[in-house]
């Protein structure tokens, strides 16, 4: 037994002391031959102050480190200049270093590096893949001053009083992921620029982490080209994007291969600016290859800006100032299946003056807005026309309306909506106040044969679920004006104090939700008389009827002549008393009566080309017109066929005009 424990002392004890030998050995090889193998075997000049190896450990440390390219010319190697204080390796596969020339070691520390690094020129396409150059897992610099070029002496990398702790680093050559991932990371630096693509940089005046949150100062992204030169070589990517922050700041965040995760985000007083082209973008040959899970827990925006531009650097959409936030925001592989290719659980964004460039005929613009998760309220809405009317009659190929609206306020209550597979939006009430709407048609243009539809079937057509439980125009005006080439300035139609109610307004895509819409308008016409409007329909009926019935009280005779003048050939003195109507029709007819009652009233024929009195016939006229309306029938029967060429609204009005000339126009003209 003594004998055994003997020999094994022995043997241990002679390794232990051949473990001593080869260190001290290798320590001395590595003192006095590595200055004679880095001068013959690697491209560098080197000398260092002391060197100290641990064969054991695989440790190795030096100081006063100074380290030349032998030939900065040469760009087939990786030309570095520079001095390190200090530099320590642990574990250190000696020979990786040797034979494969690859660090690979558990650590590196180095202390007051002060280098200028200008890389190789990459390998041609067809030659073997390199190996990574370094495996490094854990990466600690202290007060470094680092500069990377590329080969033409562009910068890749650059930041000054660089203090950096990296732990389990790993590196990934797949495109498709983040190019590294980390279990922890601290740093500050100063004067801070990283490369990032092959198109966009990244620079700040001040980056450092203070218990676990990543803050950057003066935070800007942009873009290496300009616009014309990113159009012509990156026809993949739709838009370029620049971006600068006051502040920028991180918590929690976790990088790893394929996910990028953080707790809270948060940019101050930044600048977003987007510019897209306008060709189509050539889609990707693997449009199914999986992207980068986002995973945010809470994001903020504060006093932000943001401008959309077009290709010729034009606004096409701008924010001059808004606040945001987005809670428990989520992209990843099951939600990239879904039209929308993200969730949150809530959102709120507020901002003023927005601007939206709609196409080539308006623009869109609110004083301000305040959207959340479940509301929704526009301030000082607008969409104006780019052009005069004339302009535009003359730019349109045939008949259109153009549209001039504006609303000191619209509110959206009660929102709830997804998408996933498809929009499906359900609004408990929308409120919009002080509408001023005008609608300007010319029939100057060749008619539009393009069939307007019903506003049931237009309803009916929309994609996706839709339904408003609730919708108010409050104390709004409603302008129509129709120019005819026959005529002298437009007909025009005039509802002020409009205010309209409209229920269940819906797409009928809601399995088992009613369908039928009620329409109750109270205003006065031609700003003068009291209307009273109520208008059915049913979007789950597929013939579109529809019924629609009123009256209008006390309407001066004189109010409708800029109307009934240009389509009638008449104008009207006197009192109406009162007008009442109960139509009923589809997509093809409507019929139903219509009645009158007057006061002192009196009719002037006109010439249908000069638009002169014809005395004689006016006459005649006003002799079977009675000065009350005690001879009038009773009512009058309706019936006009849809020009489906025309709105509803030309279909009503052709009812109403139908029964004034049975009543007012009682002999043939």
């Amino acid at each position: 037994m003594k004998k055994t424990l003997k020999v094994t002392g022995i043997v241990v004890g002679s390794i232990l002391l051949l473990i001593l030998i080869l260190n001290i050995g290798f320590s001395l090889w590595l003192k006095y031959q590595l200055p004679d193998y880095i001068k013959n075997k690697t491209p560098y000049q080197i000398t260092y102050k002391t060197l100290n190896v641990e064969i054991l450990s695989g440790s190795i440390s030096a100081d006063d480190i100074v380290i030349k390219s032998k030939n900065p010319a040469d760009k087939k190697v990786i030309a570095i200049d520079g001095f390190l204080k200090g530099l320590n390796v642990s574990r250190l596969g000696i020979i990786d270093l040797i034979k494969n020339k690859q660090i690979n070691t558990n650590s590196i520390r180095l202390t007051n590096p002060n280098l200028k690094i200008i890389l190789a020129n990459p390998k041609v396409e067809d030659s073997v893949k390199e190996k990574t150059p370094f495996l490094i897992r854990n990466i600690d610099i202290t007060k470094g001053n680092i500069e990377v070029l590329k080969p033409d002496n562009s910068k890749v990398f650059a930041a000054k009083d660089l203090n950096l702790k990296v732990k389990n680093l790993s590196l990934n050559d797949n495109p498709d992921e983040l190019p590294f991932a980390l279990d922890s990371y601290k740093i500050t630096a100063k004067d801070f620029f990283a490369r990032i693509s092959n198109v966009y940089t990244i620079n700040s005046s001040d980056v450092k982490t203070n218990n676990g949150q990543l803050e950057i100062n003066d935070f800007e992204l942009k873009s290496i080209l300009d616009f014309k030169d990113w159009e012509k070589s990156f026809t993949k990517q739709k838009s370029l994007f620049n971006i600068k922050s006051k502040k920028v700041s991180f918590d929690n965040l976790v990088f790893d291969k394929t996910k990028l995760n953080l707790k809270n985000a948060q940019f101050v007083n930044p600048e977003f600016v987007i510019q897209n082209r306008d060709q189509n973008v050539i889609k990707s040959k693997n449009p199914k290859k999986k992207g980068i899970d986002l995973n945010f827990g809470n994001v903020d925006i504060k006093n932000g800006k943001l401008s959309i531009l077009n290709s010729s650097g034009a606004n096409s959409l701008s924010i001059a100032k808004f606040d945001a936030n987005v809670k428990d925001f989520l992209m990843d592989e099951e939600t990239s299946k879904n039209k929308l290719p993200f969730k949150f659980s809530d959102y709120k964004i507020t901002g003023n003056r927005f601007f939206y460039d709609s196409g080539k005929y308006y623009n869109l613009s609110l004083s301000s807005f305040n959207i959340a998760s479940q509301a929704i309220d526009l301030v000082n809405f607008k969409m104006i026309p780019k052009m005069s009317r004339a302009e535009f009659v003359r730019t349109i190929p045939m008949e259109d309306d153009q549209f001039n609206i504006s609303a000191n306020r619209i509110q959206l209550s009660g929102v709830d909506w997804t998408f996933e597979k498809e929009l499906d939006l359900h609004l408990k009430s929308a409120k919009l106040e002080n509408v001023d709407a005008n609608i300007f048609r010319s029939k100057i243009p060749k008619d539009n044969p393009k069939q307007k539809l019903l506003y049931s079937k237009l309803l009916r057509n929309i994609k996706f679920p839709l339904i408003v439980d609730n919708l108010d125009l409050v104390n709004s005006k409603l302008v129509y004006e129709e120019d005819k080439p026959d005529t002298n300035g437009p007909g025009k139609v005039v509802f002020t104090n409009f205010n309209m109610n409209v229920r269940n307004l819906n797409s009928n895509k809601k399995k088992g939700a009613d369908t039928k819409v009620p329409i109750r308008i109270n205003c006065h016409f031609m700003d003068a008389s009291p209307m009273l409007v109520n208008w059915n329909f049913d979007t789950a009926d597929m013939r579109d009827n529809f019924t629609i019935n009123g009256y209008i009280n006390n309407l001066p005779a004189v109010d409708i002549t800029p109307f009934i003048k240009p389509y009638m050939n008449i104008t009207a003195t006197g009192t109406i008393t009162s007008l009442n109507y109960n139509f009923k029709g589809n997509n093809d007819i409507m019929n139903g009566q219509f009645k009158i009652t007057h006061k002192d009233l009196k009719v002037s024929l006109l010439d249908k080309d000069t638009k002169e009195k014809k005395k004689f016939l006016s006459g005649v006229a006003n002799l079977l017109v009675k000065k009350d309306s005690q001879k009038f029938p009773e009512s009058v029967d309706i019936y006009v066929e849809r020009n489906k060429q025309r709105s509803f609204f030309n279909f009503y009005w052709k009812g109403i005009e139908d029964g004034l000339k049975k009543t007012l126009l009682i002999i043939k003209i």
